[in-house]
Formats: C-alpha cells, sequence, structure tokens
C-alpha cells in the first residue's frame, strides 16, 4: 500500500509502516507451513492414537504386582530363597532413613545409585525391612511397570484383547521372569524402564508423534542410573531413531534435533553422575571401574569357542524363543522395507551378544548368568509384537504364535534352571517349587549356601540385648543382612557412619569407643575380621564371645582391651564404596 505527499498523514504514515510487517509476517506464516508439510513427524499436533484405557492398565499393574508379591513373600519369607544381594540394598536404603547420622551416601557407588534410592521408600518403616516383606516389592513393583507397558504395546499392535492376557501370562508364569520378578532382584528396575522407553519408541514409529521418543528418552535416563547395561540399547536405540528418520526423508535439523531431545536426559544424568564420582573419589569413571558387575569374573578360563556355546546355551534354555522372532525380524524388515522390525532384531541381536561380549571385556563377575537371558526373552516378546504389528491380515496366526511359544518355553526353562551352569538362586527356586520345602541351609550349584537364618537368629540376639546407639563395630560390607533385619542401624558403627578413614582409626583401637564387635566368619572382604582374624574364630581370650552363628560372631570389648598386636587392619582405602 502507498500514498502520494499530499495525502499522507500521521495515520497513512502508520498504515505504511504496518504494511511491511504485515507481509512478513505472512511470510514468516507460510515458511512455517512448509517446514511442517516437509516434517517427517507431528510436532504440536495430537495425532490418532490408541483409546486411552487408564483402568486396564491399572488392573494388569495392580494384578500383577499383587501376585508377585504375594509369591514372593511365599518364596523369601517361607522358602528363604533371597539373594544377598537384595538384602545389601535395602539395607542401604534403611541406612538413608534410621542411621545415625542418617546419611544419602549409603546409597554407594558400587551399584548404580537408582538400584537403591528408587527402592528407598520400602525401608521408611523399618519393620517392612527387617521382616523382609520389602524384599518381593522392591522388584514386584517394576515387573508390573513392565508387564503394563507390554500390555499397551500389544494394543497398539493390535493384539486382540483375550490373546494381549494369554501373553502377559503366559510371559509371567516363565520361571525365569517369576524368580526375579518376585525374588528383589535389582535387574526388573532397568528391564521396567527399557522396556517403557521401548513402548515410547514403537508408538512414536505408529504415529509419527515426536512426544513419544522424547518419553522414551526420559525412560532411559531412569534406566541408565538404575542398571548401567541399559546404556548399550540407549546408544543403539538413539541411532536406530537417526537412521529411521533419516530413511523416512526427514532433513538434516529434524534428524539431528529429534537424536538430540532423545539423548539428552541420559546424557546430563551421566555426566552428572561421573561429577559426583570426580567430586568424591577423585576418579569420574568409578562407577564403571568399581561397579559391583565389574571385574570379579575370570573371563580367561572362556575360550572364543565356549563363549559362542555358552551363548546358544544362554538362549537355548533362557529365552528359546529368540531362534525364531529373531530370523523375523529381518525377514519382515527386509521383505517389507521396515527399518523398526531390522533395527529391533539389532537391538535382540544385542542382548544376545551382550553376556558374552561383557566377559571378553572383563565387565561381569557373573559370567554367562542364566539371569542374562531376561533381556532376550523381553526384546524377543517385543519384537513378536511388532512381528505381529505388521502382519496386518496374518495379526491373529502370530499372536496365536506367541502364546504357544511363551507357553511352550515354561516348563523348558523350568527344567534348565535344576541344572544350568552359570546360575545364582535359579535351582533352589525350581527345588522349592517342586518339594514345597524350604530352602534354608541348601547349597547352590556353585556352593553358596542359601537361606537367612543365621542373620535372622544375630538380629534377635542384638535386639533382645543391646539398646544403646553406636554401641556395635561392624563392617556393614559384610554384616548388612543382621543390621537389615535388626532394623536399628543406628546400633552400630558402620563405615558408613563418618567414612572409612574415621571407622577405621576406631576399628584399630576400638574400646573408648563402643562395646562390641560384630564380625562375619567367612573370611573375604570383612575388615574386622582381617584386623582380628582370632576373635572372627572365637579364640582370642581377649575378645570374649557373646554370641556366634555359623556365619556371625559377636565378641565384647572390655574397657581395658589392648590392641597392640592384634589388629593387622590395612589403612588402604576400600573400594566397595559402602563407606563413601
Amino acid at each position: 500500500m502507498t500514498a502520494t505527499p499530499e495525502t499522507t498523514t500521521g495515520d497513512a504514515s502508520e498504515v505504511t509502516l504496518v504494511a511491511p510487517d504485515a507481509d512478513k509476517a505472512a511470510a514468516h506464516i507460510e515458511a512455517s507451513k512448509l517446514r511442517k508439510a516437509s516434517l517427517v513427524q507431528n510436532i504440536h499436533r495430537r495425532t490418532p492414537d490408541i483409546t486411552r484405557r487408564p483402568w486396564e492398565s491399572l488392573a494388569i499393574f495392580v494384578g500383577f504386582t499383587g501376585f508377585y508379591i504375594w509369591f514372593g513373600y511365599w518364596l523369601v519369607v517361607k522358602m528363604h530363597v533371597v539373594g544377598f544381594e537384595t538384602l545389601d540394598r535395602l539395607n542401604r536404603a534403611l541406612m538413608i532413613w534410621h542411621n545415625d547420622p542418617a546419611k544419602l551416601s549409603a546409597l554407594g557407588f558400587d551399584y548404580p545409585p537408582l538400584a537403591t534410592l528408587l527402592v528407598s521408600p520400602l525401608a521408611i518403616f523399618p519393620a517392612v525391612t527387617s521382616s523382609l516383606i520389602a524384599v518381593p516389592i522392591a522388584s514386584a513393583v517394576f515387573a508390573g511397570l513392565t508387564m503394563l507397558s507390554l500390555n499397551t504395546m500389544m494394543r497398539r499392535a493390535q493384539l486382540l484383547a483375550p490373546l494381549r492376557y494369554a501373553a502377559l501370562l503366559a510371559l509371567g508364569a516363565n520361571p525365569l521372569f517369576l524368580l526375579y520378578a518376585s525374588g528383589g532382584a535389582r535387574q526388573f528396575i532397568w528391564i521396567a524402564f527399557v522396556v517403557v522407553a521401548m513402548g515410547g519408541v514403537l508408538a512414536w514409529y505408529i504415529t509419527a508423534d515426536v512426544r513419544f521418543v522424547m518419553l522414551s528418552g526420559l525412560a532411559f535416563s531412569i534406566a541408565a542410573l538404575s542398571g548401567y547395561g541399559s546404556l548399550l540399547w540407549f546408544v543403539l536405540t538413539a541411532l536406530m531413531i537417526g537412521a529411521i528418520l533419516a530413511k523416512l526423508g526427514a532433513d538434516g535439523s529434524e534428524v539431528e534435533g529429534t537424536t538430540v531431545g532423545f539423548a539428552v536426559p541420559t546424557a546430563y544424568v551421566i555426566a552428572l553422575w561421573c561429577v559426583f564420582n570426580l567430586i568424591l573419589l577423585s576418579k569420574p569413571f568409578y562407577w564403571i571401574t568399581g561397579a559391583s558387575d565389574a571385574g570379579g569374573g575370570d573371563p580367561t578360563s572362556f575360550t572364543g569357542v565356549e563363549l559362542l556355546q555358552d551363548t546358544a546355551s544362554l538362549v537355548l534354555y533362557g529365552a528359546p524363543i529368540a531362534f525364531v522372532v529373531l530370523p523375523a525380524l529381518i525377514f519382515v524388515g527386509i521383505a517389507r522395507n521396515n527399518p523398526l522390525s531390522l533395527w529391533l532384531g539389532v537391538l535382540l541381536a544385542a542382548a544376545i551378544v551382550s553376556p558374552a561380549l561383557s566377559v571378553a571385556l572383563h565387565l561381569t563377575d557373573s559370567p554367562m548368568q542364566l539371569r542374562n537371558a531376561l533381556p532376550i526373552l523381553l526384546f524377543s516378546v517385543i519384537g513378536a509384537i511388532w512381528i505381529a504389528r505388521s502382519s496386518e491380515s496374518n495379526n491373529l496366526i502370530v499372536s496365536i504364535a506367541l502364546v504357544a511359544a511363551l507357553l511352550v518355553s515354561i516348563p523348558w526353562t523350568f527344567e534348565a534352571m535344576k541344572t544350568y551352569r552359570f546360575q545364582n538362586l535359579e535351582s533352589n527356586f525350581a527345588a522349592a517349587l517342586s518339594t514345597r520345602d524350604s530352602q534354608e541351609g541348601a547349597t547352590t550349584l556353585s556352593g553358596s549356601t542359601v537361606g537367612v537364618r543365621d542373620e535372622q537368629a544375630t538380629a534377635e540376639y542384638i535386639t533382645s540385648n543391646i539398646t544403646n546407639p553406636n554401641s556395635i563395630l561392624t563392617d556393614n560390607a559384610q554384616t548388612y543382612g543382621v543390621m537389615l533385619m535388626t532394623g536399628r542401624p543406628d546400633l552400630f558403627v558402620d563405615r558408613v557412619d563418618k567414612s572409612d578413614g574415621p571407622w577405621k582409626e576406631i576399628a584399630a583401637n576400638p574400646a573408648p569407643y563402643v562395646d562390641y564387635m560384630l564380625l562375619s566368619t567367612g573370611g573375604g572382604g570383612d575388615l574386622l575380621a582381617q584386623a582380628y582374624p582370632n576373635a572372627a574364630d572365637g579364640s582370642d581370650p581377649r575378645l570374649p564371645v557373646i554370641y556366634r552363628t555359623d556365619r556371625y560372631v559377636l565378641v565384647g570389648v572390655p574397657a581395658n582391651f589392648d590392641p597392640d598386636g592384634g589388629s593387622t587392619l590395612s589403612t588402604q582405602t576400600s573400594t566397595n564404596g559402602a563407606g563413601q
């Protein structure tokens, strides 16, 4: 719009100035429309998706969680099939709330921090942890979350409701799944969030809604600090998102923006955890090298051929469905030009080879354990769900085949648990189910003794006879079971109270500070037992035995106790992280 000099007024000047701005705004709107039209994904637009069914999701979560708590109570409290790693984490959670002083540093650095922090609310009430009721709850909640996520995936894959429920029941009854879902194992914490993240990826691929990518990234950030093994699938998923967008024709800015948005939460929490390790330990990567799963195995005992054989056995007995799902994913990906199918095949293949890779890289103290089949099993189920979604008219057939395969694997895996070479409590779990007899005092295939009778007896004696806070010196890294079952961590002078340095000074001359010492009798890493080996044997006349079991000895510390010549306590810094 223009005006002659004669007619130019203040108003006309304003119109003349506004018109170019309006043209610029219109041009910006048109450019924005063109930009959005060229996007592969939907931005700020609600896309068609499955109908939300909150009551169904809630029922599945509550139903499976409740079942695993009920079954876990029988397994742990009645049958005494319980892993000591779970007791250690719950004792740390108890110390967060009830130690003297209560300290968040009880988390330590040898477990991923969220593996303990996420179960710490269970320790608010000490009776819940000391009675061991918290043990099944610590994994059952996350198993319920896993089932909820799988059900949502199957709904998006258009599986019929009866088949969805049948698949969930068949998977939930798998003995390997059942053991770790109800036994308090920390594996289910990070596995649950990885499954949630994969559900977000499937939802994103189906709806093209970028919000699901961001939700998946948030889930991976929790998984990363719950189990460091999840970082493998985080990296592969980031590559998958970028590769799929590129294949679908997205430009570089969309690929970069989406991938960075996905990766930022996990990158941030890992960087923050490195900073904490640097500040507190002067070792930014101690969380890798000092983790409880790092460097304790004997990978040199495995040849390449043995690793291949053991990998095949792991899949065959722990997740036999993978033998069908992996080639099917590759076939669907190539035949139907389906990039997500191919990438799910890559993720499943990574789950299969990662146990052997961990052994080869000295990253595990539990080489080729049967529990490593859990990720393989779950990625196989996710892959089968996507195959059903991609099969269209054959969806029903694939769904029925998935249910059948899961049902057949139940007795197959159960029998394998009795004799499989590398395992933890699987054979005792199978024995408890078969005989209905308590496993207290039984031995695992690796020679460890099952049960918590000694811990319970020692804890009962302490709570009945000792009431003064900070009167028992102990190495909590070895006696955590007793501490947990007393429900009174404030009774103990432990390595978390004032860190390792002051604790070692007290241990070198305990008489001015404590009245008792609690030592483990099994040798190993108990620093008190190393300092006073005769006391651990009950043969030191200067430290009278007050109470003794096969695993523990409680000795009195007389006021005139002279440690000179009796203590060999090392002053080197501990690497178990418990006292940091």
